[in-house]
């Protein structure tokens, strides 16, 4: 349902566009590119390779249960400049996930800043095909996830970096108005957590609190479908 609600919120606003301005799209005029916003809505799909939801990290001060987390719908803002040649944009994506650890059940807010770029393989009048490079800077927030050592539960921030692989599909809509959809995949390493104690870079850690330290960042591929508006200023 809302998939639905968010496809047929971008096709609503297109067509208003589109009744705004019937002139066709024009290209860039301007060396250094055209300035546009975007509004974008996201599906997300976590991979559960470390964000497994039986994972445990810890040492004396704090705990971190790492979660599973389940696939979402999530939105965005952001902007960049148009070029012949494609274009690049900033985005600031947001999505509410349920999740699970240690056979409980809880939820998470996402949030990711996007840098990509955006550049055209084939163009027609009708469409432009492109290939997706970015990085992305990302931060989960885990409702009641880790614990003090005195098994007080708190929320959980987990923080990362990542890069951006995809392709997609751009078709004007306007003179100043364009759709983007595109399939991407993520891949995301959470390096630093952050619990009841001071942040913590998660290589100081320990499996199961008092097993070895873990040697490794908590890698999470995500894959993304993105459909966007933007309109050109």
């Amino acid at each position: 349902m809302r998939k639905l609600y968010a496809l047929s919120l971008l096709l609503l606003l297109a067509l208003v566009g589109r009744a705004q301005e019937a002139e066709g799209e024009k290209e860039p005029m301007v060396e250094g590119g055209s300035l546009f916003l975007e509004v974008t809505t996201q599906y997300l799909s976590f991979s559960h390779r470390d964000l497994n939801g039986s994972m445990v990290l810890g040492n004396a001060e704090q705990v971190f249960y790492v979660p599973r987390v389940k696939d979402s719908l999530g939105f965005g803002v952001g902007f960049g400049r148009r070029f012949r040649s494609g274009l690049w944009s900033i985005s600031y994506l947001v999505s509410g996930h349920d999740v699970t650890f240690q056979g409980r059940n809880g939820t998470a807010v996402s949030r990711l800043v996007q840098i990509n770029s955006r550049t055209f393989l084939l163009k027609s009048p009708v469409a432009k095909v492109f290939i997706h490079f970015g990085l992305n800077f990302p931060w989960l927030t885990v409702d009641d996830n880790a614990a003090d050592k005195n098994g007080n539960m708190v929320n959980a921030t987990y923080l990362g970096v990542g890069a951006n692989i995809g392709a997609g599909l751009l078709l004007p809509v306007s003179s100043r108005m364009f759709f983007s959809g595109s399939l991407i995949y993520r891949f995301i390493g959470f390096l630093y957590a952050k619990g009841p104690g001071k942040g913590i870079d998660v290589t100081d850690l320990f499996d199961d609190r008092s097993g070895p330290r873990h040697h490794s960042y908590l890698r999470s591929p995500v894959w993304a479908l993105e459909l966007s508006l933007g309109y050109t200023i």
